[in-house]
């Protein structure tokens, strides 16, 4: 399996089917630049749940942090919704109800090392809420690394990416 990447048009689809329009001072060259950035910066490193929790991490506090777009906040849940995709993409079950990860990216002191902790917290938590395994960490990261499949195409990320915006906006 190889590690896939999204693309600007990903980001701009997430955008619009967050916020509903694509306003015309979104900065296009902007997500380009930060999406051949991770994907450079990641390319050759092997599928592992880490890696997929990091590129997400990764693209959660460029989206978040570079001047993309005017409205901060808009930007901030783009990115968010952005790094949650990037998880589903790849079959991990993860939605935009936390609200605390969203709070996480849009602190300017955020790292994306320490965004994939947490995120992957919450997700190894929620597979303990799902088994009644509370306990078992190395349980709950062994079924998490299972639940790696290949990366959904471009076509398959739509239908994700409406649903996810949902969920984000029930949240906030």
């Amino acid at each position: 399996m190889e590690l896939s990447f999204l693309n600007a048009s990903d980001i701009v689809k997430a955008h619009l089917a967050l916020h509903g329009k694509v306003e015309p001072t979104v900065n296009t060259s902007a997500l380009i630049k930060i999406t051949i950035v991770i994907g450079r910066k990641y390319d050759g490193f092997d599928v592992s749940l880490e890696t997929i929790f990091q590129i997400a991490a990764e693209y959660g506090v460029q989206l978040a942090h570079n001047n993309w777009h005017p409205n901060p906040d808009k930007a901030a849940e783009t990115a968010y919704l952005t790094c949650v995709l990037h998880l589903n993409r790849y079959g991990i079950d993860m939605d935009c109800s936390h609200h605390d990860l969203l709070l996480m990216i849009r602190d300017s002191w955020t790292q994306p090392n320490k965004l994939a902790v947490h995120m992957l917290k919450k997700y190894l938590n929620s597979i303990a809420a799902k088994y009644n395994q509370h306990c078992r960490t190395n349980l709950n990261f062994e079924v998490a690394d299972r639940s790696v499949r290949e990366p959904m195409h471009c076509h398959e990320l739509a239908n994700i990416t409406s649903n996810l915006a949902k969920t984000l906006a029930s949240s906030t």
